[in-house]
């Protein structure tokens, strides 16, 4: 009876800790679709669909992100909350194919000189961010638009890259880039603001312990690392301490944690709001703070929401309302952690 009683306890432990995502793919036939990507945006927990167009993805805590599921000619389909009504159909859509316009002009940048750029922007100047290779470059379309200053790219096929730096293989479907400059220009020096949006597949390709330890080292004064802090309100002179105004300020007077079942909701006080200049234009922004880490490494951050969610692994649920300045906004892919990591 003791032995029973034993399986039985470990068996329950299991059933607490994990929960399994499942669904079925299908075509715009309504058949199943057999070997269709699945995996949550910005992690390494992945599969493909089975014979029957079958996933299952073991996941031991809730994360802040989509599901993703992805398959050659195929439009992508996102899932903003896949831990929530759980066993779906989807249903993918073919690719329309679409020509795209051509229109010629004086160009006054070469493909290299854009290239360049968009790997310092997309990758990184860091140590992490130069260790990374893009392996289908030739994939990338570039377009100056020289009355707004702006270098756009896009890619019809996920980006293959090598982060030996890191240990990681990474595929990232590119949905979005941008560079805006302050003149006519294609140097860093120039750039006003930088953004790219798309979804992450990370495959952990190094498991050697010195790797683990390069890991940890920049998961250290990372954003996971700053909001996991702020959601325990957990401050100090050796972690980040808060400034606002040029003083350092308590956190408390700016941000109220409450549960939300496994997440952190943080609310920022009512009384900060701003509206000002940023990044060019004039939106309306919620506040803004200064964050120091181990007293070296500085970073504005700027919400434009009064409200967000955070995980147990430091993941926020409003990535794109949340602005970085400083060291923070100089960590670009090449810097970027699995959103399930671990330190």
């Amino acid at each position: 009876m003791k032995r029973i009683l034993l399986i039985f306890i470990f068996l329950f432990s299991l059933n607490t800790f994990c929960q399994t995502i499942e669904g079925t793919v299908f075509d715009e036939n309504k058949m199943p679709m057999v070997g269709a990507s699945v995996y949550l945006d910005g992690t390494t927990i992945a599969t493909l669909t089975n014979e029957n167009g079958k996933y299952f993805l073991s996941v031991k805590s809730k994360i802040n992100t989509s599901l993703i599921i992805r398959s050659m000619g195929y439009e992508t389909v996102g899932i903003a909350n896949p831990f929530e009504n759980n066993n779906r159909k989807i249903y993918l859509v073919a690719k329309q194919v679409e020509l795209d316009e051509v229109v010629i002009r004086k160009d006054y940048f070469t493909r290299s000189q854009k290239m360049q750029l968009f790997r310092d922007q997309f990758l990184g100047t860091t140590k992490a961010g130069k260790s990374c290779k893009i392996n289908n470059e030739e994939d990338i379309e570039f377009e100056y638009d020289y009355k707004t200053n702006t270098l756009f790219a896009k890619s019809d096929k996920p980006l293959k890259i090598d982060n030996p730096y890191l240990g990681y293989q990474i595929e990232f479907d590119l949905y979005e880039f941008y560079v805006k400059f302050r003149k006519k220009s294609i140097k860093n020096e120039d750039v006003t603001k930088s953004l790219f949006l798309g979804t992450t597949l990370f495959n952990e390709i190094n498991k050697e312990p010195k790797i683990k330890k390069i890991r940890d080292i920049v998961y250290n004064g990372s954003s996971m690392h700053l909001f996991k802090n702020l959601s325990e309100n957990r401050w100090g002179k050796d972690l980040f301490l808060l400034f606002k105004g040029g003083f350092q300020d308590i956190p408390e007077n700016y941000f109220t944690i409450s549960n939300e079942g496994k997440l952190k909701k943080i609310s920022i006080a009512a009384n900060i709001k701003y509206e000002g200049l940023l990044a060019g234009s004039k939106p309306r922004f919620y506040a803004d703070f200064n964050f120091l880490y181990k007293k070296t490494k500085q970073s504005k951050v700027i919400f434009l929401t009064n409200v967000f969610y955070v995980d147990e692994y430091g993941n926020n649920s409003d990535a794109d309302k949340i602005e970085f300045g400083g060291d923070l906004a100089t960590r670009k892919l090449g810097d970027m952690l699995p959103m399930n990591y671990v330190p």
